[in-house]
């Protein structure tokens, strides 16, 4: 099984960041071959609708995402990890979603997806558009979410040391490398 996690937070080593290096090592302890692709600092940018890609094997965009549509051809596992930034995706994420627009994305190999979010709000209700819109991508690209982790009242760098959503995303890190077994 290979696992790609993709980490849309703009903050190193913070509580998403955090949730996802949980994930992987419960991955990488069931034996999957894990590859963690941070977006903080790449250059993706967002979708022109060009169309260029529906006539060519590439986009007319010459930037990072060459890189990301490479790694995603040898994925079987996705792994979508953000903070919610005003009840969705990071802005990185969302950018590196919109490109999936490319014909490529008939050629990818995934068939598995996991969800990891924090957000600074109380309510779990925060989340709801977010696993709204990954549920809508999901079934569009015909891929089935193996589970998600989604912590609220995680505002500043650090909050989530300790928390019992560690344990939650080991778990599910083993579910997904099991996924296709």
């Amino acid at each position: 099984m290979r696992i790609t996690v993709l980490v849309g937070s703009p903050r190193k080593g913070g509580n998403t960041e955090t949730l996802a290096d949980a994930l992987i090592q419960g991955a990488q302890e069931a034996g999957a071959e894990v590859t963690k692709f941070n977006l903080r600092g790449k250059k993706i940018a967002p979708c022109v609708n060009c169309d260029y890609c529906q006539t060519h094997d590439y986009c007319a965009i010459r930037d990072d995402m060459a890189e990301v549509y490479s790694l995603l051809l040898n994925t079987d596992a996705l792994v979508f990890a953000t903070p919610v930034y005003f009840y969705t995706m990071s802005a990185q994420l969302k950018a590196l979603l919109d490109r999936l627009y490319n014909p490529i994305r008939e050629k990818l190999p995934v068939k598995w997806t996991a969800l990891l979010s924090v957000c600074a709000d109380d309510t779990l209700k925060t989340f709801d558009p977010l696993l709204s819109t990954f549920a809508a991508i999901e079934d569009y690209l015909g891929w089935k979410r193996v589970g998600e982790v989604t912590v609220a009242c995680m505002e500043k760098k650090g909050d989530i040391a300790g928390h019992e959503a560690l344990a939650r995303a080991r778990e599910l890190g083993e579910k997904l490398a099991k996924a296709s077994r």
